[in-house]
């Protein structure tokens, strides 16, 4: 083998050492790139469902919170003198002194 020989099969080598360099790193990208790919369609099906529990959440929130109102005006009114008046004749069965009940045969 001469001098010339020898650098040229080294130049071959180092192209093939670089060809192969290119792919591997090719290769090693195109991985990377279907794993981002990946992570990124299942963090947006996460996006979603929670964008979706968002809205349902938000909704019971509303109710609860008309749930809240109704309770105060319960409340409130509980306290008027015409709760007490219903409560009055319908539980306990009473009446003021002038009022007569007539009841059907």
């Amino acid at each position: 083998m001469t001098v010339v020989q020898g650098a040229n099969s080294r130049r071959q080598m180092a192209r093939k050492h670089r060809r192969m360099a290119k792919t591997l790193a090719l290769f090693l990208f195109a991985v990377i790139l279907v794993s981002l790919l990946l992570q990124l369609h299942s963090l947006y099906g996460k996006y979603s469902s929670y964008k979706a529990r968002e809205a349902t959440v938000k909704e019971q929130i509303a109710e609860q919170k008309e749930k809240q109102q109704d309770l105060k005006d319960y409340e409130k009114y509980t306290k008027t003198r015409e709760y007490t008046e219903s409560t009055a004749r319908s539980k306990l069965g009473l009446l003021y002194d002038n009022e007569k009940i007539f009841k059907e045969k």
